[in-house]
């Protein structure tokens, strides 16, 4: 049974939380073991604090603004910069807008791992925050089966505090060091080999796929 409807003040009080979740995790530099490592991307895990699975992080950087960077990644509905490149996204839904930085999203994905992965879909409440150094979304899973009832043809997983940042660089206005953090549950019977496997793995894909796109679309500096 999931929760009554909340307010949004509720909402406000979580995302805040989520926030500052966040930000310990991006200024936390011990305990991180290497998943994955190319010429440009790094993928580190370490275990989670929230749950029984772990805590990924991933970084690269971009010859690009971060206003364009965050344009790109973030996890908006409709024809967003986002759904044009992430092929692990089937789709965005925006089921409450609380104001233009906070909303509560559904995000379905494919299938992954050849379909050993079936379809997964996530709620959850995203704050968006502009800083002076950075831009970001930080977002957790809800409950709120009343407004967004789960369906049958996906298997309903649970974001623990996740986010992107997008880090500027004062001297260096078109540079960006883009930093993902995800610790998702994604339920269903699978193995925990599976499931350990399969993310580093996607989110080498994520960073590789945005920087083709910003390739193409002629967004990379120099």
């Amino acid at each position: 049974m999931g929760e009554q409807k909340r307010d949004d003040n509720y909402y406000h009080d979580l995302a805040k939380q989520t926030v500052a979740t966040c930000r310990g995790y991006y200024n936390d530099d011990s305990g991180w073991e290497v998943a994955k490592k190319t010429k440009d991307i790094l993928i580190e895990y370490k275990n989670s604090k929230e749950f029984s699975g772990h805590l990924y992080r991933g970084q690269s950087e971009f010859n690009c603004p971060p206003d364009v960077v965050f344009q790109y990644v973030d996890p908006l509905p409709g024809n967003s910069f986002r759904m044009k490149w992430d092929k692990a996204m089937k789709k965005i839904e925006t089921i409450r807008e609380i104001n233009e930085d906070l909303r509560i999203n559904r995000t379905c994905t494919d299938s992954a791992c050849m379909g050993l992965i079936s379809p997964r879909d996530f709620v959850d409440c995203i704050l968006t925050v502009r800083e002076d150094t950075f831009i970001s979304t930080n977002g957790v899973s809800v409950s709120c089966d009343d407004e967004c009832p789960p369906q049958d043809k996906y298997v309903r997983g649970w974001n623990y505090s996740c986010g992107m940042l997008c880090q500027k660089f004062p001297d260096k206005p078109n540079h960006t060091k883009l930093v993902t953090l995800i610790q998702p549950d994604i339920k269903g019977m699978l193995p925990k080999k599976l499931v350990d496997s399969a993310i580093p793995g996607s989110m080498v894909d994520f960073f590789a796929n945005l920087r083709a796109c910003l390739k193409e679309d002629g967004k990379l500096v120099g």
